[in-house]
């Protein structure tokens, strides 16, 4: 089961633009997966390091690896600068505990309050999503033909 994925279906947008559209999006989906992975708690570094990016067919992997935050962010830009079509990326966690760490559920204990981790007690997807537009319109200002 696939636990927690956020996916950027932008053909409408890209639809509008000639020229530009695929920096524009692609630079989009790096900025908003990077700030998820960022804002993911790190308690043994496992959640943060089972972030996939992906097209349009959802990576059902997990891994067993802790890794630097950077090594995941990097491999995230390989992966979606890597993909030949740009009109759908997919950032997923698969981890049992990924939709608890978004929507709450613990039990209270050092590292949680209230159901939620201390590091994200408001989520990692939800808080980061609410920025999708703002940073839509700032790649596009720096990408599109004027």
């Amino acid at each position: 089961m696939v636990a927690d994925s956020f996916t950027l279906d932008i053909q409408r947008f890209a639809d509008q633009f000639e020229g530009g559209a695929e920096e524009a999006i692609r630079g989009t989906s790096i900025s908003l997966f990077s700030a998820i992975i960022k804002s993911s708690p790190v308690d043994e570094g496992r959640f943060r390091s089972n972030w996939f990016a992906s097209g349009a067919s959802i990576d059902t992997g997990t891994t067993e690896n802790v890794v630097l935050e950077s090594q995941s962010i990097s491999t995230m830009i390989d992966k979606i600068n890597g993909l030949q079509d740009w009109s759908t990326f997919t950032l997923t966690n698969n981890l049992p505990y990924s939709e608890v760490i978004e929507f709450g559920g613990f039990r209270d204990g050092p590292n949680t309050v209230g159901g939620f981790s201390r590091q994200a007690p408001t989520g990692v997807l939800r808080v980061n999503v609410t920025r999708f537009n703002a940073l839509l319109e700032q790649e596009a200002r720096r990408s599109l033909p004027r």
